[in-house]
């Protein structure tokens, strides 16, 4: 690894992809300071999010700024939104100015499902690409 230049080189190649799919949340903790935004049962929002995966190589990796066990991947909340254009907009900014490992970036809808339950659907996705030279 010691051939990687910076973060900044490879944050500016982000390649649009998919990463995350669809995600269920079992709880509203997970959320932090955004919790008492989540939608109402039955209602759904928007959900915007850095994450430290990146790819390498053709493979997922994760990014940490420190040692750590397990494979579980990292999670910045940037907001939970009424409007899909104030989220975009978030993402988009967010895109632009990633911050330490947290170099991807996606944007869903969060429906919720019951009170402690919540259905991510990414529909939006931005996988930060790192090249070794």
């Amino acid at each position: 690894m010691k051939n990687l230049k910076t973060f900044n080189n490879f944050r500016e190649k982000l390649n649009e992809s998919i990463p995350f799919g669809s995600y269920f949340y079992n709880d509203r903790t997970s959320f932090g300071e955004h919790a008492d935004n989540l939608p109402e049962k039955g209602e759904t929002k928007y959900l915007v999010f850095a994450h430290n995966s990146a790819d390498l190589n053709g493979q997922t990796v994760r990014l940490e700024g420190e040692a750590r066990f397990g494979s579980t991947t990292s999670k910045r909340y940037i907001g939970i939104f009424d409007d899909e254009a104030y989220a975009m907009a978030a993402y988009n900014t967010s895109v632009r100015k990633p911050e330490g490992t947290f170099v991807s970036f996606s944007m869903g809808t969060l429906t919720a499902k019951s009170k402690f339950s919540f259905q991510y659907e990414e529909t939006r996705g931005n996988l930060a690409k790192i090249k070794i030279k």
